[in-house]
Protein backbone atom coordinates (compact mmCIF):
# COMPACT_ATOMS: atom_id res chain seq x y z
CA UNK A 1 0.00 0.00 0.00
CA UNK A 2 1.11 3.44 -1.15
CA UNK A 3 1.96 6.38 1.47
CA UNK A 4 -0.82 7.93 0.11
CA UNK A 5 -3.05 5.57 0.89
CA UNK A 6 -2.11 5.27 4.21
CA UNK A 7 -2.49 8.64 4.96
CA UNK A 8 -6.01 8.80 3.57
CA UNK A 9 -8.11 8.47 6.57
CA UNK A 10 -5.89 11.03 8.30
CA UNK A 11 -6.41 13.36 5.77
CA UNK A 12 -9.97 12.94 5.82
CA UNK A 13 -10.50 13.24 9.29
CA UNK A 14 -8.41 16.87 9.64
CA UNK A 15 -10.53 18.55 6.66
CA UNK A 16 -13.77 17.09 8.69
CA UNK A 17 -12.42 18.18 11.60
CA UNK A 18 -11.43 22.00 10.19
CA UNK A 19 -14.59 22.16 8.88
CA UNK A 20 -16.40 21.29 11.77
CA UNK A 21 -14.35 23.69 14.54
CA UNK A 22 -15.04 26.78 11.78
CA UNK A 23 -19.18 25.71 11.24
CA UNK A 24 -18.97 25.65 15.24
CA UNK A 25 -17.08 28.64 15.51
CA UNK A 26 -19.40 30.79 13.01
CA UNK A 27 -22.63 29.56 14.63
CA UNK A 28 -21.46 30.69 18.17
CA UNK A 29 -21.35 27.30 19.73
CA UNK A 30 -19.93 27.56 23.46
CA UNK A 31 -16.99 25.33 23.56
CA UNK A 32 -17.93 21.87 25.22
CA UNK A 33 -20.62 21.81 22.93
CA UNK A 34 -18.82 22.17 20.36
CA UNK A 35 -15.40 20.00 21.34
CA UNK A 36 -18.25 17.28 21.74
CA UNK A 37 -19.26 17.62 18.06
CA UNK A 38 -15.54 17.70 16.86
CA UNK A 39 -14.76 14.38 18.73
CA UNK A 40 -17.77 12.95 16.73
CA UNK A 41 -17.09 14.55 13.55
CA UNK A 42 -13.62 13.04 13.78
CA UNK A 43 -14.54 9.56 14.86
CA UNK A 44 -17.19 9.35 11.85
CA UNK A 45 -14.81 10.50 9.43
CA UNK A 46 -11.79 8.40 10.61
CA UNK A 47 -14.14 5.39 10.22
CA UNK A 48 -15.32 6.84 6.94
CA UNK A 49 -11.64 7.13 5.94
CA UNK A 50 -10.87 3.77 6.83
CA UNK A 51 -13.19 2.21 4.74
CA UNK A 52 -12.30 4.18 1.65
CA UNK A 53 -8.96 3.05 1.93
CA UNK A 54 -9.81 -0.31 1.74
CA UNK A 55 -12.15 -0.23 -0.89
CA UNK A 56 -9.31 1.52 -2.40
CA UNK A 57 -6.87 -0.59 -2.01
CA UNK A 58 -9.20 -3.23 -3.00
CA UNK A 59 -9.89 -2.02 -6.28
CA UNK A 60 -5.59 -1.29 -6.79
CA UNK A 61 -5.14 -4.97 -6.16
CA UNK A 62 -7.89 -5.73 -8.20
CA UNK A 63 -6.26 -3.49 -10.93
CA UNK A 64 -2.50 -5.20 -10.60
CA UNK A 65 -4.23 -8.63 -10.76
CA UNK A 66 -6.22 -8.00 -14.24
CA UNK A 67 -2.61 -6.04 -15.70
CA UNK A 68 -0.29 -9.12 -15.03
CA UNK A 69 -2.85 -11.38 -16.27
CA UNK A 70 -3.29 -9.18 -19.49
CA UNK A 71 1.02 -9.08 -19.66
CA UNK A 72 1.04 -12.85 -19.24
CA UNK A 73 -0.97 -13.28 -21.58
CA UNK A 74 0.47 -11.17 -24.54
CA UNK A 75 4.05 -12.73 -23.55
CA UNK A 76 2.29 -15.96 -24.50
CA UNK A 77 0.81 -14.42 -27.92
CA UNK A 78 4.65 -12.61 -28.49
CA UNK A 79 6.43 -15.91 -27.67
CA UNK A 80 4.04 -17.72 -30.28
CA UNK A 81 4.43 -14.67 -32.96
CA UNK A 82 8.64 -15.27 -32.45
CA UNK A 83 8.24 -19.27 -32.76
CA UNK A 84 5.91 -18.94 -35.91
CA UNK A 85 8.13 -16.30 -37.50
CA UNK A 86 11.70 -17.39 -36.87
CA UNK A 87 11.79 -19.46 -40.20
CA UNK A 88 10.00 -16.63 -41.98
CA UNK A 89 13.19 -14.34 -42.58
CA UNK A 90 15.24 -14.44 -45.50
CA UNK A 91 17.91 -12.76 -46.95
CA UNK A 92 18.92 -9.19 -46.86
CA UNK A 93 15.63 -7.86 -45.59
CA UNK A 94 13.51 -7.74 -42.37
CA UNK A 95 9.64 -7.53 -42.11
CA UNK A 96 8.49 -5.34 -39.60
CA UNK A 97 5.29 -5.75 -37.70
CA UNK A 98 3.40 -3.77 -40.04
CA UNK A 99 4.14 -5.83 -42.97
CA UNK A 100 6.03 -3.74 -44.59
CA UNK A 101 9.99 -4.77 -45.76
CA UNK A 102 13.07 -2.74 -45.34
CA UNK A 103 16.33 -3.53 -46.18
CA UNK A 104 18.29 -4.25 -42.84
CA UNK A 105 20.54 -1.30 -42.36
CA UNK A 106 24.85 -1.92 -41.98
CA UNK A 107 26.07 -1.31 -38.95
CA UNK A 108 27.94 2.73 -38.33
CA UNK A 109 31.19 1.22 -38.23
CA UNK A 110 31.04 -0.79 -41.52
CA UNK A 111 29.11 2.34 -43.40
CA UNK A 112 32.70 4.69 -41.86
CA UNK A 113 34.82 1.81 -43.53
CA UNK A 114 33.62 1.49 -46.70
CA UNK A 115 33.26 5.49 -47.26
CA UNK A 116 37.09 5.30 -46.49
CA UNK A 117 37.76 2.41 -48.50
CA UNK A 118 35.70 4.43 -51.17
CA UNK A 119 37.43 7.91 -51.25
CA UNK A 120 40.85 7.06 -51.90
CA UNK A 121 42.19 9.84 -53.77
CA UNK A 122 45.66 9.74 -51.77
CA UNK A 123 45.38 13.02 -49.97
CA UNK A 124 44.95 12.60 -45.90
Amino acid sequence: MSTKMKLLPALITLIAGAFTSVVTYILHYDTGKSLWILLIVLLVFYILGTVLQKVVYKFELQNEMEEAKRLEEEGKVVEKDAVAGEGEQTGDATEEADGEVYPEEQPYEEQESMEEEGSDDGAY
